[in-house]
């Protein structure tokens, strides 16, 4: 992959304009983290190849509307986003802030999460052993097993387990706060469950370990100031390390012999492998497929409810699935099917058309500001909200919509359930006593 680095210049100069009219007036620090991450996550993958001589420069046109409408749409503080922060705040402000009132609850949080991520080296296979002697990585083997055929079938036990992972892992996240300025702790606590979960399946992805990474890395740089210097420091020298031990771990996940050159091309690689989505946008576009509207509807209203509740009567489209038999040309069920990704302007046009492509833009704009306001008030969910900032900026840049939606909505149920309770009880509490006054 070659870049065009005249294009590269000029399409970074309209890329720094909007990003300097999203920070604008934006005072708080976080908030300020919070966007930066999206923003230029949103460039990485999607702007930078771009600039490739193998990109139609058409891209270039969908790619600047897109981040534009993400700004625009992100940039209207006065609407409901800020109704929803304005009543939150109001509530938790009345009585208490912090979401867990006494430390030993976000512990148990942690130890319910880690003590679920071990059931799955229990049942349905006694994997613990394997905690001692990791078994080599298969990409191949959990790829056929994400794809649904007549063949699989996942027993309710492990489906009550997934789910109770899921609903557990936001009161996780926020629990880590405490040890915030605890970096070693924090990285045992963030790396221990991701060990569980590749020990119980035989492979992780990637971009878990390097989301794990990069939480860790803004937290402690964030909470820890005498530890930024050494932090820095420290990433400039282990990121050529990281870097191939990531090239050797994506050899050998799909079985490959592990015999490297090492003559300076695994940095290049590893760079195309993470910007080169835009390359499928024209295969997608000529193609003239879109998606089944009203099946991507009826999978967003069904985002809140448990896939086993819904007995899998319900055929939705699994967009990243459809979007791959596209541009590979295979079939799902095909032996030689992998999910190629295709990022998230392919996405929003494969989804929304040429003239609506940006209505994507609108629903991450509002539902990270969103997100970001209901946990902003409430005390001790920084590290949180850095973690869906990440999600935004690398999950949701590269995988799209079918990522992070799912747990944004009955991933995060639990969550809400905990939040609006307590709402409900601070304004029973006070209320009264404002009504003697």
């Amino acid at each position: 992959m070659e870049l065009n680095y005249l294009h590269l210049f000029v399409l970074l100069i309209p890329v720094i304009v909007l990003y300097k009219l999203l920070l604008y007036k934006v005072y708080d620090k976080l908030e300020k983290i919070f966007v930066s991450i999206i923003f230029w996550g949103l460039y990485f993958y999607g702007g930078i190849g771009a600039s490739s001589y193998e990109v139609d420069s058409i891209y270039t046109f969908y790619f600047l509307i897109f981040i534009a409408a993400f700004v625009f749409f992100y940039r209207l503080r006065y609407l409901f986003p800020n109704i929803v922060r304005n009543k939150i705040t109001s509530f938790f402000a009345l009585k208490e802030r912090a979401l867990f009132v006494n430390e030993r609850y976000g512990d148990l949080a942690i130890a319910a999460y880690i003590f679920v991520c071990f059931l799955f080296l229990v049942y349905p296979e006694f994997k613990v052993t394997d905690l001692i002697h990791p078994p080599a990585p298969n990409a191949i083997d959990a790829l056929l097993n994400s794809v649904d055929s007549s063949t699989q079938e996942t027993d309710a036990l492990s489906k009550i387990f997934f789910y109770l992972k899921l609903l557990i892992s936001p009161l996780y996240f926020i629990a880590l706060f405490r040890y915030a300025r605890r970096p070693v702790m924090l990285f045992l606590l963030i790396f221990i469950p991701l060990y569980f979960d590749y020990c119980a399946t035989g492979y992780i992805g990637r971009g878990m370990v390097l989301m794990g990474l990069m939480l860790c890395f803004f937290t402690v740089y964030i909470y820890n100031k005498n530890l930024r210097k050494p932090l820095l420091f420290g990433t400039i020298i282990l990121l050529p390390i990281l870097l191939f031990a990531f090239y050797t771990y994506s050899i050998a996940r799909m079985g490959g012999d592990i015999q490297i050159n090492l003559s300076g091309n695994i940095i290049e690689e590893l760079f195309y492998q993470e910007i080169n989505f835009p390359e499928s946008f024209s295969v997608v576009a000529d193609s003239g497929k879109h998606i089944s509207f009203p099946g991507f509807i009826g999978w967003i209203l069904a985002l809140p409810f448990p896939k086993f509740m819904l007995g899998g009567l319900i055929d939705f489209p699994v967009i990243n699935f459809d979007l791959a038999e596209i541009v590979t040309g295979f079939n799902r069920n095909d032996n030689g099917f992998w999910v190629k990704l295709t990022g998230y302007v392919t996405e929003s046009y494969y989804i929304f058309g040429k003239y609506f492509f940006w209505v994507e833009a609108l629903m991450i704009a509002w539902t990270a500001k969103m997100l970001f306001y209901l946990l902003r008030c409430i005390k001790g969910t920084e590290v949180f909200i850095i973690y869906i900032s990440i999600l935004f900026g690398f999950m949701y840049s590269r995988a799209g919509l079918g990522a992070i939606l799912p747990s944004f909505t009955n991933g995060f149920l639990l969550l809400y359930a905990f939040i609006f309770l307590k709402l409900y009880i601070n304004k029973n509490l006070i209320t009264p006593t404002l009504e003697n006054a």
